[in-house]
């Protein structure tokens, strides 16, 4: 790769943002090293403060960056509530010697997402993806003393240098058939128009692969297997951290992939008709496995998982709707839909986990009792995730059928698409609400205190509710005026 070729795709001042969470990682990791006079709990503080500027920052230039950035400064609160689980299961208890590493891992890794979402050739996408995921390797067997933790690393570690292996190997044939690693409609037009049927077939199968690793950031079939193992064995913040920060990930490498596609449906639709096929088929797999998966999960972090799988064959039904401009802006809110959503849910698992001990849905018992406004910020979000009308997640939902509704003016034959999610978004009320059913259905038990709330998570669990009642019931009020 030349000088003159990266010159003409990036700049050096577009990766400012990347450039400055890296320089304070670095800055934090120093700091521990060399000034432990300053209590490590200013570290994570610190860390989102400087994740929420470079949200403001990549607001501007990309949004699953800014999506990237706005999840990884509420992850590193979460890591401050959650220190003291943290400190138990990294160095003993009461003891925070090698803490800080982890929130400079968070930031590392948040700065591949930002970089990832501004890669316009296959190198710069690919490095990227790879700063992402050896972090994640590392965060999710950080708890040394966890079994559990240990095996989600490893699981990790063997599912993602399997994905790696594919997209280096579709890579290498990408660039052996168009003989460029540029992500561009006019390099793809020039293929398509080509006589060779052979050289269009190993194109076929070079986007093929490089999909194949993007699904597995997005949690897609068939490379989700890693998903529900990884998130109940990980910490409670990385698991927060992969559930939505990486998904976004995935979904920005399918939309660097996918939009050069975009420009050629109306001049090679019977060729953009297989990728489009193609993702359909990943989309109803996806759902399936995802929604019917979570029904017998007890774990809340499995049931999660096992979500994130099912809310990822939504997002990809707009991705068969590339004909259509706007397509990414749907991506995106569903994107911020999940992210309020998903965000406030695991908050919830670590203050129980926190305070009672345990990660299963049956830790909530009593909760709308012991802890009724607590609950009811719990409520809106799993109902959120759900799809209850008068939520950010009901829009989501909405405008995930009604893209494939669009799609179906393009290509008629996905209407078959929409019994699958039909089934998904039906089987989702009943596992979203098993949480639901036992904070207001269970009693407490003998020794079941109420919870104590901590400042943060409150806060966040309180503005999350806040935004998704307020951007699920915004269209009925701009209709009322």
């Amino acid at each position: 790769m030349t000088n003159e070729y990266v010159s003409a795709l990036y700049t050096w001042g577009q990766f400012t943002p990347e450039f400055a969470l890296v320089a304070l990682a670095a800055l934090i990791l120093m700091a521990d090293c060399f000034v432990p006079q300053i209590s490590k709990r200013v570290y994570p503080i610190v860390a989102a403060a400087g994740a929420f500027i470079a949200a403001f920052f990549m607001g501007q230039t990309s949004p699953f960056g800014m999506i990237a950035c706005v999840t990884t400064a509420l992850v590193l609160l979460l890591a401050y509530d959650y220190r003291k689980v943290t400190c138990a299961s990294v160095g003993g208890a009461g003891v925070e010697e090698g803490t800080t590493e982890l929130y400079s891992l968070l930031l590392v890794a948040c700065a591949g997402v930002c970089a990832l979402a501004e890669a316009r050739d296959i190198i710069m996408l690919f490095v990227s993806l790879e700063v992402v995921t050896l972090s994640s390797y590392v965060m999710a067997g950080y708890f040394r003393r966890n079994q559990g933790s240990i095996e989600a690393g490893v699981k990790y570690l063997v599912l993602g240098a399997l994905s790696t292996g594919l997209m280096v190997f579709g890579a290498a044939w990408y660039y052996g058939t168009t003989g460029s690693f540029m992500l561009s409609a006019e390099l793809v037009h020039s293929l398509f128009t080509c006589p060779m049927v052979e050289l269009q077939t190993g194109f076929f199968l070079a986007v093929g692969l490089l999909l194949l690793g993007a699904f597995f950031k997005a949690g897609a079939a068939p490379m989700q297997i890693w998903i529900p193992d990884v998130y109940q064995g990980s910490p409670t913040p990385v698991s927060a951290f992969l559930a939505v920060a990486s998904k976004a990930a995935g979904f920005a490498v399918l939309a660097a992939i996918l939009v050069p596609f975009s420009r050629l449906y109306s001049i090679h639709p019977e060729k953009v008709g297989i990728i489009v096929t193609s993702l359909a088929v990943v989309a109803a797999v996806t759902l399936l496995v995802g929604n019917l998966g979570a029904i017998c999960q007890n774990n809340a972090k499995r049931l999660l998982g096992y979500s994130s799988i099912g809310q990822a064959g939504f997002i990809l039904v707009f991705f068969t709707n590339i004909g259509t401009p706007g397509m990414m802006e749907y991506v995106v809110g569903y994107l911020v839909a999940y992210m309020l959503a998903t965000t406030a849910a695991f908050y919830a698992i670590a203050m129980v986990r926190t305070q009672r001990g345990s990660e299963e849905i049956s830790a909530f018992r009593g909760l709308g009792k012991t802890n009724p406004r607590t609950a009811f910020l719990i409520t809106v979000a799993f109902a959120s995730l759900a799809g209850v009308p008068l939520t950010y997640g009901f829009l989501a939902k909405f405008y995930s059928f009604a893209s494939l509704v669009e799609a179906t003016h393009y290509q008629s034959g996905l209407i078959w698409l929409l019994p699958f999610m039909i089934v998904g978004a039906a089987v989702g009320f009943y596992y979203y609400f098993k949480v639901l059913r036992e904070m207001y259905w269970e009693k407490p038990q003998d020794g079941d205190k109420p919870l104590n709330v901590p400042v943060i998570t409150a806060a966040v669990l309180t503005g999350c509710a806040i935004a998704i009642i307020w951007l699920g019931t915004e269209p009925l009020i701009f209709v009322a005026q």
